[in-house]
């Protein structure tokens, strides 16, 4: 049964536009949210309905010139609004992946893509059982009759819903045929129909109903009703013109050549490169579409006179790929099992070292020649993830030369708000080729050995190990270019890269925890817990599970009748969640109690009995992890354990940080935190007079905010003055709305309105700021901070006032914390060079943001202080001091 699919191609661009984010581009800018849109449409459905070499396809675009309908009324599409730029710069686009998927596109001067479609589906009702038309627009309806039928989409890019006849008449009240008569009669406001004033849709169904058409009705008009008869007289002339407009064209001078429309399935040689180019990594994934593996030139060293030689070749090439292969991922108990190394695209090197089985190379002689390499400082080493090499290396005695490149890196800071930066992801997205996976590697490993990568056998190891530096060569000679595109090689040269060394030496030194004195908070915690459980189960008058959010919304909201705040869970219960809670602490003497229990808990649960299990057997010490691409502002993560987390407010909080103290005891802890760098940093950008003014004569500019918002002196200001203008200070920063305020301060929105106007009254610079950040933001569609890192936000392109609401908030609050998360990075850099020059013992061990923590010697503390402080405040001239608030103790609290 042959069966012939045309597509409304210009239809479905339209759809796919305005229905995906606008902002989503490749990383070097091509807009793709139509391109992307349309594929997805196309090749769902090409899945789920198209048999190749059996059916038909075609797919029909508009042509730009005029078409007789303009010619007709003047006005006939003339209210719609012009194609936008970012749609236009893409339809080349979505015609070469439309070609590439193996359709035939159609075009046809002076015609819209309707009339191809009409033209085709009524001449090929001879050749074919079925056909199918797939659009947006409710026009097309006029052709459906017994073999054709209509896919519309109703949502989205892909919910689809078909029309038969039966389903035109349930849905509009009329035979298809009669779809012309209907919007005669009704207009279209999106096609600039102008129809008949006065005349709705259950006017025209009635109308239609009674007579065959808009012809018959005119006939009849005297007979009708007033108000009907009045209207139709009156635009008599404009409801037949209505018609012709709506009438699809059947008889478009189009060549048919049914053989070239038959579907034979995707070109796989035209649909590779542009999904590659538009960075399609999914949908090549789907299709299990990849570069095809091509013979390479993986080479196992095998003896030390290829060793040899190739160490010479890495003294000679201007840079290559470095990627280590170790027994386990704690790199003070792994062994280096292999080292591979590329410095040519589709070459790479495999040195063996500890496999099971294998003929493997001295590890000392390997190290030992390869420390020159590595330390050499004209070296430029290129890894994916280079900080976990480097580690493994510096436990090895070897120190390497900042990383020229580190491919997931350069990934993140072209995207900061992607969440992938794995080398299979990376690969896939920007060359294309599949990777071999770790899981299908170890598919070849014994499992008597307990899956260990010195048991995969050593060929399969090297072709493996190889992969990963060439592909990671492959992507530094596309990144790197990328990164110089979108301005980004300061960040990445200056900061990023130098970062990885100090960030391997930090996560190394780890921290020392008291075991024995978080043993004892964990008893005094218990205790405290059962306590609180105590009294609210003699408050609930019954015992129930507080960590069961079911069984405290029942004694709540149904036994203790509190009045339930939110929406109901999924399993119909009022939510319990902590800021509903917290909404409802003043109604009942319970509530509080159910919080502060939740609140020991936690921390008894996420540290004080965690942290202890977490120390290295080795070292006697805790080794977090502290990521460069955990987040979109530039700011550092950290996991396993999140130190960064570590609560400083409560009590509570700062009794867990007591546990963090020097391994030694006649060391000391020294923390070094930047004074409301964030504030300085908005008194550089802005150039506010006032703001830059407190900050160059040491006034305290939360006291200045609090006097000016409630109008008192200065010294007039108490404690919870300035608590609240602080909080105004920090809020501007992060473009807090009244509301946002309000329920920050807990006051009513009216008043928070006040003290913002207040707040600008005082720093009107910094409104002006703020107002040109946001608009300059709409314009490019991302912010950059003072040294260039750079964020795309989508929200300012979204239709949602909402999340446009959200895009405006982080592009008020980007460019000020991004460039304080730069500043301390720099700072990092700065002393951790100090250190290394001067030889000292004292080490970095933590970074919080804003604040770096020390483990240091006696005989170096006020070295140490004088150089943190020395290096924090003059890492950059801003137009106000940077000042450093440096704290000394036996513990971090």
């Amino acid at each position: 049964m042959a069966r012939l699919f045309l597509f409304d191609g210009t239809a479905l661009a339209y759809r796919a536009y305005y229905a995906l984010d606008r902002s989503l581009s490749t990383s070097t800018g091509i807009p793709t949210n139509a391109v992307y849109g349309v594929a997805r449409m196309l090749v769902k459905f090409i899945k789920e309905h198209i048999i190749p070499e059996k059916d038909y396809a075609a797919v029909a675009f508009d042509k730009k010139a005029a078409t007789f309908r303009h010619k007709l009324l003047e006005a006939y599409k003339a209210q719609r609004p012009k194609t936008p730029d970012l749609l236009v710069q893409q339809l080349p686009y979505i015609k070469r992946l439309i070609e590439a998927l193996g359709f035939k596109v159609l075009e046809l001067e002076g015609y819209e893509a309707d009339d191809i479609i009409a033209t085709l589906a009524v001449k090929g009702c001879t050749f074919f059982d079925e056909i199918f038309i797939i659009t947006g627009d409710k026009d097309m309806l006029q052709l459906v009759n017994e073999k054709i039928k209509v896919w519309r989409i109703v949502k989205g890019i892909s919910d689809l819903e078909l029309y038969d006849s039966k389903k035109v008449k349930e849905r509009y009240g009329v035979e298809p045929h009669q779809i012309p008569d209907l919007l005669a009669l009704t207009g279209d406001e999106i096609d600039n129909i102008p129809g008949v004033t006065g005349i709705g849709e259950k006017t025209a169904v009635q109308l239609l109903g009674k007579y065959r058409n808009l012809e018959d009705i005119l006939e009849h008009a005297r007979e009708l009703p007033q108000r009907v008869r009045k209207a139709l007289l009156r635009d008599r002339e404009v409801a037949i013109l209505s018609k012709k407009l709506a009438t699809l064209v059947t008889n478009a001078p189009v060549e048919v050549d049914w053989e070239e429309m038959k579907y034979r399935g995707y070109d796989k040689r035209k649909l590779l490169p542009i999904l590659k180019e538009l960075e399609f990594a999914s949908i090549m994934k789907e299709l299990q579409l990849y570069e095809e593996a091509e013979p390479t030139g993986y080479e196992i060293v095998k003896d030390h006179k290829t060793f040899e030689d190739l160490i010479e070749k890495l003294k000679e090439v201007p840079s290559f790929a470095l990627d280590l292969e170790t027994s386990s991922l704690d790199p003070f108990n792994c062994e280096i099992v292999g080292i591979s190394v590329s410095f040519k695209p589709k070459t790479a090197y495999y040195i063996p070292l500890h496999h099971r089985n294998a003929q493997n190379l001295d590890e000392t002689l390997v190290l030992s020649k390869l420390k020159e390499i590595l330390e050499d400082p004209s070296s430029k080493i290129v890894g994916q993830n280079l900080k976990y090499d480097y580690k493994v290396l510096m436990v090895k005695g070897i120190s390497p030369v900042y990383p020229h490149f580190d491919t997931m890196i350069a990934a993140y800071l072209l995207e900061p708000n992607e969440k992938k930066f794995n080398l299979e992801d990376l690969s896939l997205k920007f060359l294309g080729y599949k990777m071999t996976s770790y899981q299908e590697l170890m598919s070849f490993s014994s499992p008597l050995f307990g899956f260990s990568f010195a048991d995969v056998p050593v060929d399969k190891a090297a072709n493996y190990s190889c992969e990963d530096a060439d592909i990671t060569y492959r992507l530094y000679k596309i990144l790197s270019m990328k990164l110089h595109e979108a301005e980004l090689e300061n960040v990445f040269y200056r900061i990023e890269m130098p970062l990885v060394n100090v960030l391997a030496r930090m996560e190394l030194n780890g921290v020392y925890v008291d075991t024995e004195f978080l043993k004892k908070l964990s008893e005094e915690y218990g205790k405290k817990l059962e306590e609180l459980a105590e009294k609210i189960y003699q408050i609930a008058g019954e015992p129930f599970n507080i960590n069961s959010p079911k069984q405290v919304s029942k004694i709540l909201f149904e036994k203790l009748g509190i009045k339930p705040r939110g929406k109901t869970t999924k399993t119909g219960e009022y939510s319990t969640r902590i800021e509903v809670l917290e909404e409802i602490a003043n109604e009942h003497e319970i509530v509080p109690l159910i919080l502060e229990y939740r609140k020991i808990q936690k921390l008894k649960s996420t540290y004080i009995d965690t942290l202890p299990k977490l120390v290295n057997p080795k070292t006697g010490r805790i080794h977090a992890s502290f990521h460069q691409t955990g987040t979109a502002t530039g700011r550092l993560s950290s996991s396993d354990p999140n130190l960064q987390n570590l609560p400083t407010k409560s009590e509570e909080g700062k009794e867990i940080r007591k546990a963090i103290v020097p391994q030694d005891p006649d060391w000391w802890i020294v923390s070094a935190d930047y004074s409301q760098i964030e504030l300085r940093i908005l008194a550089h950008l802005s150039g506010d007079e006032n703001l830059v003014k407190a900050f160059e004569e040491g006034i305290d500019v939360h006291t200045l905010t609090a006097s000016r918002i409630y109008n008192v002196k200065p010294e007039e200001v108490n404690e919870e003055m300035r608590r609240v203008g602080k909080m105004v200070n920090f809020s501007i920063i992060y473009g807090v709305t009244p509301y946002g305020l309000s329920v920050r301060l807990g006051i009513p929105v009216k008043e928070a309105e006040k003290m913002i106007i207040s707040y600008f009254t005082l720093y009107p610079k910094v409104r002006s700021y703020i107002q040109q950040v946001v608009a300059e933001a709409k314009e490019k569609g991302y912010v950059r901070t003072l040294f260039g890192r750079k964020r795309d936000i989508p929200q300012l392109m979204a239709r949602d006032k909402n999340t446009q609401s959200e895009g405006e908030r982080i592009a008020i609050n980007t460019p000020i914390q991004g460039t304080a998360a730069d500043i301390i990075k720099l700072a990092m850099i700065d002393i951790d060079e100090e250190l290394r020059k001067r030889n000292m013992k004292s080490r970095m061990i933590i970074q919080v943001h804003d604040e770096l923590v020390f483990e240091v010697p006696d005989e170096e503390k006020e070295e140490l202080v004088d150089l943190v402080k020395n290096k924090m405040t003059n890492v950059v001239k801003l137009s106000v001091p940077l000042e450093v608030d440096i704290s000394i103790g036996k513990s971090w609290s």
